[in-house]
């Protein structure tokens, strides 16, 4: 496994012996997305559920959207970076054991 400093993205995009990789490149910028998609969407069900009709059930959807929509919202991003951080951490421990196979 070779650090993503060694070899270019591009390089490493196209490796189909899969000696280099782009996880850790690309992970950073998938859950920025990802959390930023997950607002949005937080914040758009927010807006619609309390200050629109709230999907057509009345004050108390209201109420429930106000408290529901956030809590959800955060629950979801906390699941994303539970599976982030996970992503990373299977590749760092690929890596590291390349390191001790290498190192014998």
């Amino acid at each position: 496994m070779s650090h993503s400093n060694e070899v270019g993205f591009f390089k490493s995009l196209f490796d189909f012996k899969f000696t280099s990789f782009i996880t850790m490149r690309v992970i950073r910028v998938m859950y920025a997305i990802l959390a930023i998609l997950t607002i949005l969407g937080g914040v758009m069900f927010f807006v619609y559920g309390v200050f629109f009709d709230g999907f057509g059930y009345g004050s108390s959807y209201k109420l429930l959207a106000a408290i529901g929509v956030p809590l959800v919202t955060v629950l979801y991003l906390i699941i994303l970076r539970l599976w982030t951080e996970f992503m990373a951490n299977i590749y760092r421990i690929g890596d590291n054991t390349q390191k001790m196979v290498d190192a014998l």
